[in-house]
């Protein structure tokens, strides 16, 4: 899922997006899913780097964890590699089963709890941006072995550092960067010390519903089912997303026939739609866009002008013109839905609270 860029402003306005998916009846194999999408965001897919939207749907995809959101609901976290586990919170620990029988795509690899050390102590080795993810509670690159454990090959010990709760940890278990690799598959094609960064970046070692078959960057991402998946095999065979960089390019494919869905049309596109012929499906998705103000330059650094420009954005008014359909406001960091967030929404468009804020404080405008 793709989300719709916007600028939001003030540092403090967050928006939580309706995600737009259209598709329609085109002429492709049956099995098969084409999909029309901009992924030139793409760093990389291996998961202990991947950070962008698109790689983030292609691990999810290609990987589990030990715990994950369900995918209907995604405000709930729900068994994965994992199929059950005790917290101890007095210990700051929490101990994990693997399920039985779980396989890694394409070798074959039984998953053990060898492998999920492996893949946790490997994201600070490779020492990624995503590292610091799972550094929120409370592990380091020096600090790792000692956190993550193999009480046996089915039994997973965790343990977190901080004045943090377990279901803050759980969370945290169940983003991309914890997902888990075949160590063996890996660690057989390391170079130079990288443990296996540069061959993830176009290859898969998870246990996902799907495989990856191939990657070009800035061209092509395609998948094949995972026949083995612990959770049964995918209904589509294979799915192949064209990297489309054009909304305009991509609603020509859509009613061409060509692929089977568009994830970046716009809202006047998707406006235009025959909706007997394409169905359009939203989903939510949470991204922070933000102006921010830089904190150098001594005009830009009262608290007070940060206020007072909360009250200069029209939030409804973006909501209902050039975002309809495609984002609701939502005005604080942590995205709705997320444990701990919070739903009020207390600023609105007025610029003479604006003003009266930054005469109070004194604050002389314009400034540059």
């Amino acid at each position: 899922m793709r989300l719709f860029k916007a600028a939001v402003f003030a540092a403090s306005l967050a928006l939580l997006a309706p995600l737009p998916m259209t598709a329609a009846l085109a002429d492709t194999p049956a099995d098969t899913l084409v999909v029309a999408q901009n992924i030139d965001d793409i760093v990389s897919i291996d998961p202990g780097e991947a950070y962008e939207f698109s790689s983030g749907e292609y691990v999810t995809q290609t990987y589990d964890r030990l715990v994950q959101y369900d995918a209907p609901d995604v405000t709930k976290l729900v068994a994965g590699l994992a199929d059950k586990w005790m917290v101890d919170d007095a210990n700051k620990t929490i101990t994990f089963t693997l399920r039985d029988g779980v396989k890694f795509a394409p070798s074959g690899n039984p998953l053990t709890a060898a492998d999920v050390v492996y893949s946790m102590k490997r994201v600070f080795a490779i020492n990624k941006s995503p590292a610091a993810i799972l550094g929120a509670i409370g592990w380091t690159k020096d600090n790792v072995e000692q956190m993550v454990s193999a009480k046996d090959d089915k039994t997973v010990v965790v343990k977190y550092a901080g004045d943090i709760s377990s279901a803050y940890v759980l969370n945290v278990l169940a983003s991309r960067p914890a997902s888990i690799v075949d160590s063996k598959t890996v660690a057989a094609h390391e170079q130079n010390g990288d443990m296996g960064n540069a061959w993830l970046k176009s290859n898969s070692a998870g246990t996902g519903p799907f495989v990856l078959k191939t990657y070009r960057p800035n061209e092509i991402l395609s998948l094949d089912a995972n026949p083995d998946y612990f959770l049964g095999a995918p209904a589509i065979k294979h799915v192949v997303i064209k990297h489309v960089a054009e909304a305009a390019t991509q609603l020509l494919l859509l009613q061409s026939g060509d692929v089977d869905m568009a994830k970046d049309l716009t809202p006047d596109q998707i406006k235009g739609l025959d909706p007997k012929q394409i169905k359009v499906e939203t989903y939510p998705q949470a991204a922070v866009h933000f102006l921010s103000f830089n904190q150098k330059d001594k005009d830009l650094t009262d608290p007070a002008f940060w206020e007072a420009a909360h009250y200069l954005v029209d939030y409804q008014g973006m909501v209902d013109t050039f975002l309809k359909g495609q984002m609701t406001v939502h005005q604080s960091f942590w995205p709705s839905g997320f444990p701990g967030a919070l739903d009020d929404n207390p600023y609105t468009y007025d610029p003479d609270k604006a003003k009266a804020i930054l005469a109070k404080a004194g604050i002389k405008t314009p400034i540059s």
